[in-house]
């Protein structure tokens, strides 16, 4: 499989897990697939970082902006750093579902906190975060 068919299958099928998490988050399913989607993800960061480092002809360094521009200009790299962020941000809105209903906050009122966290990361973190707070008036997770 190529680089840019694993790109592709894994951008489509993202949206799997996080569906349910918006649409099913009390179906005894919905955490489960969503955590082994993440460390699906997860598994395949570590193992297209793996064949960049095994191949020798790797370059670029997290150290500096033209060594980070020089590191993802490997395909590798690209998906590492993809499905790094696709994974984490999964696993962001798995405990969003799971922290709103031990606070017991509505689902409708965290549901735009999930689809900002699929789709900007930290700032649906950050509105779940707000809304957290309105709801149990602490800051403490």
């Amino acid at each position: 499989m190529t680089a840019d068919q694993f790109y592709t299958y894994a951008s489509v099928l993202i949206f799997i897990p996080w569906l349910l998490l918006i649409f099913a988050p009390r179906w005894q399913y919905t955490e489960p697939i969503a955590f082994g989607s993440a460390l699906l993800l997860s598994l395949a960061a570590a193992w297209f970082t793996w064949s960049y480092l095994s191949d020798g002809e790797q370059s670029g360094s997290l150290l500096s902006l033209e060594g980070l521009r020089d590191l993802f200009r490997s395909p590798a790299m690209v998906l590492t750093g993809w499905f790094n962020y696709l994974s984490f941000c999964l696993l962001v809105g798995i405990w969003q579902v799971h922290d709103a209903r031990q606070q017991k906050i509505p689902h409708v009122a965290v549901a735009p906190g999930l689809v900002l966290t699929l789709l900007a990361g930290p700032a649906g973190l950050l509105l779940y975060l707000v809304v957290r707070f309105f709801k149990t008036r602490k800051w403490e997770v």
